[in-house]
């Protein structure tokens, strides 16, 4: 009799931890619709079947999850833009690595090539981009946020940048500078349906307001990741200009297509 009490007392109280690791989970994630403004602008570059209903989200704490770049290549269709139809082959490749922090190249098969540190706190940041269209790389500092360890649901941070933009032709010959305002917002989570399946993901958005040389730029960009699988969707628009001698805009959005294999 005294062994059954024991093991009933013992069966009560791992009831009752579940329960309340349960409520703590349920009190630290949140439910958030997304914006009129954010769902106009993602259904007309990704469409309305895309993106579904929002489901709890949770802190990013393990932000390599959610990037998944040791996995490997994927590939994504494009979905607006002038080269709609056209598949998208990404490259991570990792550059170095030791005890406090990881280097990746990030190839995305078309325009631009980043360069993305993995920081010992759980932050990854692009350092600087290869533009391979304007033919010049750009360098970043402080860093622009890709992906920030422990950033909540509805959690904004703005930091403001210094670009330098050099030659391909000429590493060393810098031909701009400029400053840019960046807005980095974890939106919320969501369920999101692609050709690669369907996936619960987190949404983060980016605003970039700044002026590089003597054109001005306004950039808008939404990415969902999913754990353990990466990137399934984004969507960017991009608006240069330069009083009435230049003006140039870019619309691109795109899906994931199949899983990346490890």
């Amino acid at each position: 009799m005294k062994a059954t009490i024991q093991w009933s007392s013992l069966f009560v109280f791992m009831i009752l931890m579940l329960l309340g690791n349960f409520a703590h989970s349920a009190e630290n994630s949140l439910l958030i619709p997304l914006g009129e403004q954010d769902r106009l602008a993602i259904e007309k570059y990704l469409g309305k079947e895309v993106v579904g209903q929002a489901i709890p989200a949770l802190a990013l704490v393990d932000t390599s999850r959610y990037l998944n770049l040791s996995a490997g290549n994927r590939n994504y269709r494009l979905v607006s833009g002038r080269d709609t139809g056209n598949i998208e082959h990404h490259r991570p490749a990792l550059l170095k690595q030791n005890a406090s922090k990881t280097t990746w190249r990030y190839d995305t098969g078309a325009r631009f090539i980043y360069y993305i540190l993995g920081k010992e706190d759980g932050d990854y940041v692009v350092t600087g981009v290869t533009d391979n269209e304007e033919g010049v790389f750009i360098q970043y500092s402080p860093n622009k946020p890709f992906m920030l360890q422990g950033l909540t649901p509805g959690e904004e941070r703005n930091i403001q940048t210094e670009m330098k933009v050099f030659e391909l032709s000429n590493p060393d010959k810098q031909i701009h500078t400029g400053i840019l305002d960046i807005g980095y917002r974890y939106v919320g989570a969501y369920k999101v349906t692609v050709p690669a399946g369907s996936f619960d993901a987190v949404l983060i958005k980016w605003t970039f307001n700044g002026k590089v040389g003597p054109a001005s730029l306004n950039d808008t960009q939404y990415r969902f990741f999913a754990a353990d699988v990466g990137m399934v969707a984004a969507i960017e628009k991009m608006k240069v200009s330069a009083t009435l001698l230049y003006n140039k805009q870019r619309k691109v959005a795109k899906v994931l297509i199949d899983k990346p294999k490890s």
